[in-house]
């Protein structure tokens, strides 16, 4: 199995975020969710410091306060991806269906 790293995170719009790896392969992760029913994740309800997003050491991780030992919130490369990739294939598979409607 590759394990992928994170080449770049970004925040975009309040709480979606940019992920991209170093294969190329990107997405958009939408973390509303998380942050409004995780407490582990309740710092990241100030839209200030949600958009002091960084990638981790050797882009094994990206997260928030990486460097603060006890006080980190980091997230497993392996999980965004498998997000990502399962949006790029509903993408693909929505606009598949469309085009086929449309053609017959």
């Amino acid at each position: 199995m590759t394990q992928h790293r994170i080449a770049a995170v970004e925040a975009l719009d309040y709480p979606t975020l940019r992920i991209t790896f170093d294969d190329g392969v990107a997405g958009v992760l939408d973390l509303s969710n998380l942050i409004t029913d995780g407490p582990v994740f309740a710092p990241l309800k100030d839209e200030a410091c949600f958009r002091a997003v960084a990638v981790g050491e050797h882009g094994r991780t990206f997260g928030w306060n990486l460097d603060t030992e006890g006080q980190e919130i980091d997230f497993c490369p392996d999980a965004a991806r498998i997000r990502i990739e399962t949006q790029i294939v509903e993408t693909l598979a929505d606009r598949f269906e469309r085009e086929r409607i449309a053609a017959a």
